[in-house]
């Protein structure tokens, strides 16, 4: 028996190969508009939009379209990390400088209480005098002695008013009297 060889049939392996690079084409697509996007992406979205399945990324037979997919998805998701840290990076200097910011006016108002309790301390001992003795009392007592003079002095200015209006009557009393005693007295002849 001859042994016959088998032929591979070469318009199968030539769109074999024909498919593959449609698919190698349309994963690169995939991976360059989602590199647009400067969002971060993962291998199963390059294969969901390319129309492809993880083992064709994988395979042994293609390592630089491996490649190219795994350093295009890490630079994608560093990308966003990166970013997010300086906002974080951003938004912690906004706090520490309202920290720093704060810290200063505590400080501040700080020194103002201190300033405060000293004059409040020194306006205290003005409440005694040299001889030991409290103000306070003193000065209550001379505000009772103040107002007994004040009501005296309202006592005093009722009293003038009506002697005032008194006198004003004697007087007005006096002219007429003196005028009636003219009439009466005859003119000298």
């Amino acid at each position: 028996m001859t042994q016959m060889k088998r032929r591979r049939p070469i318009e199968a392996i030539e769109s074999r190969n024909r498919r593959t690079a449609e698919c190698e084409e349309r994963v690169r697509k995939a991976v360059a508009k989602l590199a647009k996007t400067g969002l971060p992406f993962t291998v199963e979205e390059i294969c969901r939009r390319a129309d492809v399945g993880k083992t064709f990324i994988y395979d042994k037979k293609r390592p630089e379209l491996t490649k190219l997919v795994l350093v295009a998805r890490d630079t994608s998701q560093l990308a966003i990390r990166t970013r997010i840290d300086e906002q974080d990076l951003a938004e912690t200097a906004s706090w520490r400088e309202r920290a720093l910011n704060a810290e200063a006016r505590v400080k501040e108002l700080r020194m103002t209480l201190r300033q405060q309790d000293a004059h409040i301390s020194d306006l205290t001992g003005q409440l005694f005098d040299p001889d030991g003795n409290h103000l306070a009392d003193e000065n209550a007592r001379l505000r009772g002695q103040i107002d007994m003079l004040n009501q005296q002095v309202t006592n005093i200015r009722s009293d003038l008013s009506a002697a005032q209006r008194s006198l004003q009557a004697s007087r007005a009393n006096v002219r007429r009297e003196q005028e009636r005693n003219l009439s009466v007295v005859p003119p000298p002849t």
